[in-house]
């Protein structure tokens, strides 16, 4: 069983990826903080989110739509740790003058490798 994930306001996000899962600050092999847009190459990928629709009868059809999810695979002085930034940097956050769309970002770091680099946010 994975361990309990802690989450914050999306707008939090580049100062919570500055602590890891140990509690201890991560810092690059040179000792800055790290910089997720700087520091940390954005990759992505896509799940689906399935809707029966109309559960109670056999053979109901399915109806399937993208989801896409966005990740920061950082470096600091330990190792590589990867940070989900959809809520920071996915389309729904560029509609807000926030920037987080009220989002929850979550700070699990470390679960898998996001299979496609990107250079930018995938468009919806």
């Amino acid at each position: 069983m994975s361990p309990p994930v802690k989450t914050f306001p999306a707008k939090d996000l580049p100062s919570a990826a500055q602590v890891g899962a140990n509690g201890k600050v991560r810092r690059t092999e040179d000792g800055r903080p790290i910089d997720l847009a700087r520091d940390c190459e954005l990759r992505g990928l896509v799940q689906y989110e399935c809707l029966v629709m109309q559960p109670e009868v056999a053979h109901s059809p399915i109806q399937c739509w993208p989801v896409q999810r966005l990740f920061r695979k950082c470096q600091d002085k330990n190792g590589a740790f990867t940070v989900e930034t959809t809520a920071w940097e996915g389309p729904e956050a560029a509609t807000t003058s926030t920037g987080t769309a009220g989002g929850h970002a979550m700070a699990g770091v470390g679960v898998g490798q996001p299979v496609q680099k990107l250079e930018k946010p995938l468009q919806s």
